[in-house]
């Protein structure tokens, strides 16, 4: 699941996209969409596509090992 974290949260980091925003568009918590981010909790196939429609976070992102 680390690599996962990697993956994700260097993706956002490299399109400069902020965590808050990830959250915003989510509907959840700065911290709730950190875990996500961080792996301690799981993204719904529905937050998968909702953030591949909306910033473009190509949905290999989220299962790369």
């Amino acid at each position: 699941m680390a690599e996962k974290l990697f993956v994700l949260s260097g993706y956002l980091k490299s399109h400069d996209l902020k965590q808050q925003v990830v959250a915003d568009l989510l509907g959840k918590t700065l911290t709730t969409a950190n875990r996500k981010i961080r792996g301690k909790i799981p993204f719904t196939v529905k937050e998968i596509k909702l953030l591949h429609d909306q910033l473009g976070i190509p949905i290999d992102v989220f299962f790369k090992d």
